[in-house]
Parts: C-alpha cells; sequence; structure tokens
C-alpha cells in the first residue's frame, strides 16, 4: 500500500530543494507509484533548469562588461545596478514557481511544467 501523503510531501519539497528530489530518484523503490516518479523527475529537471537559469542572470552583467569593454564607468554602474534587480526579481520568480508547484504537488496535482515536462519526457520516456 502507498501511502499517499508521504508521496505528496516528498513530491512538494522537491521542487522546493530538487537535490532531495534527486535522492528519490537514485533510491527509487520498485514500489514508487508512477505519480512521484513524475514528481520526482519533473522536480529535478526545474531545479537544474531554473538554477542554470538563475546563473546566467547573476552573470548577465559581467558578460556585458567583457563584451563591451570600452563602456564607461558609469555605465557599468548603471549594469551592474540593474543586474542587481534582475537577480533580486529573478530570485523571487523562481522561488515563488518553486512554492506554486509544491503547493499543488502537496495537494496531488498531476500537472505539466512547460518546458521542463517535455524535457523529463524525452530524457525518461515511457513515465506517463
Amino acid at each position: 500500500m502507498i501511502d499517499e501523503r508521504a508521496d505528496y510531501e516528498r513530491a512538494a519539497i522537491g521542487y522546493l530543494v530538487w537535490p532531495l528530489a534527486l535522492a528519490d530518484i537514485v533510491r527509487e523503490a520498485g514500489s514508487a507509484s508512477s505519480w512521484s516518479r513524475i514528481h520526482a523527475r519533473q522536480a529535478v529537471a526545474f531545479g537544474i533548469l531554473a538554477g542554470g537559469a538563475y546563473l546566467l542572470v547573476l552573470a548577465l552583467p559581467l558578460l556585458i562588461v567583457i563584451a563591451y569593454p570600452a563602456i564607461s564607468t558609469t555605465a557599468v554602474v548603471t549594469i551592474y545596478t540593474a543586474g542587481i534587480l534582475a537577480d533580486i526579481l529573478g530570485g523571487l520568480v523562481l522561488f515563488g514557481l518553486a512554492l506554486f508547484y509544491s503547493g499543488r504537488a502537496s495537494r496531488g496535482d498531476l500537472f505539466a511544467i512547460p518546458i521542463v515536462t517535455r524535457l523529463v519526457d524525452r530524457i525518461f520516456p515511457g513515465i506517463r
């Protein structure tokens, strides 16, 4: 018998802390439900993609300054100020998405995340 409440909690936590979802995949029991397998894989893919996107947002000011080395000091300060604001906004958006997906998983919903679910379906065919 599968303990649905424990599955829901593990899936919800996986969206907030994706390495825990990765641990669920690694030590996945044969009795794991397809619902929990889908969410674990989706949470890992979401965490990795969101982390990569956030690293890109963090690096964007540096990449701009490297691409245009002859810009003024004022422009560099402006770029980094805008970068800090983008970092804060990006972090809040990603955290909000993680909370939203976590809440849906904790209620037992099965849902698709636009880019992530297609990627998971390609990497792990036959789970759905």
